[in-house]
């Protein structure tokens, strides 16, 4: 999911850079947070799990689901980094349009395994899920009285 906003940010940042600019900023950190080994999907959900406090049945689920990203994430890769050429407008026009079509085509993948394991989860979990927050939330202290 984070893969998708940097995404999302790296497309719009593209869009407003001027064309002389583009090359360069795409090639050495764009393209190469996407293509280099460095940015990997995150793989050890125990403190998730955890937060969470997670049944068995659930931690499967959530095992499935970074499986799942993981291959997504992996897939995404080859084919983004197979054949880049930034150096032309019509190029990077390209690759964000073959980026766009691969990361949708991920989310695809991974969404039934997020909605199996979000209806796994009880209401005081999916609140805390929801929040990125512990259980109850971050700021579910603010609203009390």
């Amino acid at each position: 999911m984070h893969s998708a906003i940097l995404i999302f940010l790296a497309i719009l940042a593209f869009a407003t850079t001027p064309a002389r600019a583009q090359g360069s900023w795409l090639e050495t950190r764009f393209a190469r947070a996407i293509c280099s080994g460095g940015a990997t999907p995150v793989a050890n959900t125990d403190g998730l799990a955890r937060r969470l406090k997670l049944t068995d049945p659930q931690k499967a689920a959530l095992k499935d689901l970074t499986g799942a990203s993981a291959s997504a994430d992996a897939s995404a890769k080859k084919l983004l980094c197979a054949d880049k050429d930034l150096s032309t407008t019509p190029g990077r026009m390209a690759f964000a349009a073959k980026m766009a079509e691969t990361r949708l085509s991920g989310l695809k993948a991974v969404e039934p395994k997020l909605q199996a394991f979000y209806d796994s989860l009880d209401a005081k979990q999916k609140k805390a899920f929801d929040t990125g927050g512990r259980i109850g939330g971050i700021f579910d202290w603010w609203g009390k009285k």
